[in-house]
């Protein structure tokens, strides 16, 4: 049990790390003003420069959170006299100008710009003018970062998760164990299960913005004896909770139903409820980790036959069956659900 909770830490601490991620910045540059050669070559390479710099990059500027505008001037000096000419030879002829906009916001955050003459000298300082602009961009998209809770309220999901079942517990009925023909030897039975991992896919609809609805299909193990493989069907109905904006809390209840049973069992309960939270927080643009725990009791008894070639009574042994398990998953959403206040 230590070890697993020791996992389940080590899973969740790098999450909001990778929430921080510089790919979830989307950048657009924007075609240079400039002749076509120079537009062409600075186009392509800052594109590079960009991609380089682990930022992200769109063709569309509709889809980007900030725009890269550059322009090439001639460099232009003034003289005595009040005279403004281009600069003489030995000096940069050009001047590479960088604006950075907030395309949300519409709004140039800054400008600078860099000397040159030939094109070959913009590799010199390239990348140096990628960083200085980008290095506004944690302080001045803190706001949006924090405010961003788009992956919360999306109207579909996709999930897929490890399932582990932390305890599996057999609740055997009178008698509790089983004995010989004459009663002379008694032997106890144990109510532990060991546990078998396993797996979930599942589609959930955000159809309201304090409910939604996951179906999913579950890959599982299990019997009393010998593992078998116990594919089902289910559902969860969920109370989606989203406080501020790092974290979204899901209680929910539970309904499973087994497609087959399990083959060492003489009866095998096909229906389980149960209830359950899952805990999850921002990944990578539109996703989320998330730590998933649940009860689920089986509806009806597990009757297995007793085997044992010396205590034959009883012939068969019947016990209820329940579990708490926990699943480590992702899920990708997909259509944001605009609330109101966030409508534009």
């Amino acid at each position: 049990m230590g070890k697993i909770i020791a996992a389940v830490i080590f899973f969740a601490l790098p999450m909001s790390l990778f929430a921080q991620s510089r790919e979830d910045t989307m950048i657009f540059v924007a075609p240079v003003v400039a002749e076509p050669a120079q537009a062409a070559f600075l186009h392509e390479h800052f594109t590079m420069e960009v991609l380089g710099a682990n930022y992200s990059v769109t063709d569309l500027r509709s889809q980007s959170d900030f725009v890269i505008a550059l322009e090439v001037m001639e460099n232009l000096l003034l003289f005595e006299g009040g005279v403004i000419q281009r600069a003489p030879e030995g000096q940069p002829q050009y001047l590479l100008q960088l604006a950075l906009i907030d395309n949300n916001l519409n709004f140039e955050m800054l400008s600078f710009s860099m000397p040159f003459t030939e094109l070959e000298d913009i590799f010199e300082f390239s990348l140096t003018m990628v960083y200085q602009a980008m290095a506004n961009v944690p302080v001045t998209r803190l706001g949006d970062f924090i405010d961003d809770d788009s992956w919360r309220n999306m109207w579909l999901y996709f999930r897929a998760s490890f399932d582990f079942p932390v305890i599996t517990v057999h609740s055997l009925q009178e008698p509790l164990g089983v004995w010989s023909e004459t009663g002379e030897f008694f032997a106890p039975l144990n109510h532990n299960v060991r546990p078998v991992p396993g797996a979930t896919l599942g589609v959930e609809l955000h159809f309201l913005d304090w409910v939604s609805a996951e179906f999913a299909f579950s890959l599982r193990f299990g019997d009393p004896e010998g593992y078998s493989f116990i594919p089902g069907v289910g559902v969860q109905l969920k109370f989606p909770l989203k406080p501020g904006t790092a974290f979204k809390i899901s209680p929910y209840l539970m309904f499973n139903r087994t497609m087959n049973t399990a083959t060492t069992s003489l009866a095998f309960p096909s229906s389980e409820i149960g209830l359950g939270i899952q805990l999850a927080t921002r990944g990578h643009r539109q996703g989320a980790f998330f730590i998933d725990v649940n009860f689920l009791y089986a509806l009806g008894n597990v009757v297995m036959p007793n085997n044992n070639p010396t205590l034959i009574y009883p012939t068969e042994i019947i016990f209820s069956r329940y579990s708490i398990g926990i699943g480590i998953g992702y899920k990708v959403g997909f259509f944001e659900r605009l609330p109101p206040f966030r409508r534009r």
